[in-house]
């Protein structure tokens, strides 16, 4: 089936050519589309890419036996917090460090008296995905929160949208909307051969299930 403005090898190459995928299956889909992003997140690590299966909410009771949940990245409100000191030059030998009350105490030593303190730098990292796929969602506001922890990833990664639904958004890199495909399953086992990604026994396992159980949606269209 011919879908509108999909390129195959853009989304081929886009997974060839990143380094951190995210797959992030809509709450709002249910059932159809955990079990695409699953089957999906396995196919990328059997492929050897680097990929996180992120999810929010409960593992559907139908899908329990299929991931253990210390596999799912679901708490994506925190980042780290990156400080480095750049004491090039300086006689420094020692680092120590203690921590107390839950206050980190970094020492290191000796430095001169007139130390630059600008050499001193503090970020947050967050997550660095560089191709986040979303499954089942007309749009970002059906991410809900997700959308908000996720604003910079969304904003920086490329985002390839798969759905079954006509009112899709078309909010993707690429998106990848087949109105007649029965589920969002479908769509992944058919596509991922062109992505020369191959389900192996629990891609196939996921994704059958989703074939094959008929969901009922969280929210109402």
């Amino acid at each position: 089936m011919h879908i509108e403005g999909y390129d195959a090898s853009h989304v081929l190459n886009l997974i060839k050519e990143s380094k951190k995928i995210a797959v992030v299956p809509s709450r709002i889909a249910g059932v159809n589309s955990f079990c695409a992003g699953l089957g999906l997140y396995r196919m990328l690590q059997n492929s050897g890419k680097e990929a996180y299966l992120i999810h929010t909410g409960k593992i559907p009771d139908i899908c329990k036996d299929l991931i253990k949940k210390d596999e799912i990245l679901s708490d994506i409100s925190q980042r780290k917090l990156n400080v480095s000191i750049d004491y090039s030059g300086t006689r420094a030998q020692k680092v120590h460090y203690t921590t107390e009350d839950d206050v980190l105490h970094l020492v290191v030593q000796p430095v001169e008296r007139d130390f630059n303190k600008d050499r001193i730098n503090v970020s947050i990292s967050g997550f660095d995905f560089d191709l986040i796929f979303i499954i089942g969602a007309l749009d970002f506001e059906d991410l809900g929160g997700m959308q908000r922890d996720l604003e910079n990833e969304f904003r920086n990664a490329n985002i390839i949208n798969i759905d079954n639904n006509e009112k899709n958004k078309r909010f993707g890199t690429v998106n990848v909307v087949d109105t007649h495909a029965e589920n969002l399953s479908e769509i992944i086992f058919k596509r991922g051969y062109e992505w020369e990604l191959i389900p192996e026994k629990n891609a196939a396992k996921a994704l059958l299930t989703g074939m094959t159980y008929r969901d009922v949606w969280a929210v109402e269209g």
